[in-house]
């Protein structure tokens, strides 16, 4: 796929929105694209997740197999990143991912965009702020189940 597809797309992406060209660039061109088929498995709940994923082209669903039978917990398109926070610290794949009709994506390693942060250090400012503004706004709800789940401990 293109370079220019590509950037495209990484410019359509929320968490790398301020993100300068020169930098989107580096992303691009060291990330792994992927294909995937009608119905691949792109990855299970558990698995290290080694960084993000950005669908490129098509459909993947987010499935929760806790439940029986599976749901769909979420289907996301071409500019959609899947697994942010893998991109900063370590961490495990909450939900399974499936392709719907098969779909394109490119894979953004920890390593790598940890490179780009140290090489782009206004990046890494403006995605701090951005990580403790969607964590105030949080605080309230896990406050709220914090709270309805004592409220069932003492029930």
């Amino acid at each position: 796929m293109p370079l220019d597809r590509d950037l495209e797309i990484l410019s359509g992406v929320a968490f790398f929105e301020g993100v300068s060209q020169e930098a989107l660039k580096l992303i691009a061109f060291s990330a792994d694209q992927r294909d995937f088929a009608d119905k691949e498995r792109v990855f299970s709940a558990g698995d290290h997740a080694e960084g993000g994923l950005v669908v490129i082209e098509g459909r993947i669903d987010l499935l929760d197999e806790r439940l029986k039978p599976p749901r769909v917990a979420e289907r996301l398109g071409p500019g959609s990143l899947i697994g942010e926070m893998a991109l900063i610290v370590e961490t495990r794949r909450p939900l399974s991912a499936v392709s719907v009709g098969g779909a394109r994506t490119l894979s953004v390693r920890r390593a790598l965009f940890r490179r780009m942060l140290e090489g782009y250090p206004d990046i890494a400012r403006l995605l701090e702020a951005r990580i403790a503004e969607r964590l105030t706004k949080l605080s309230p709800q896990i406050r709220r189940i914090g709270e309805t789940l004592a409220g069932l401990d003492e029930a």
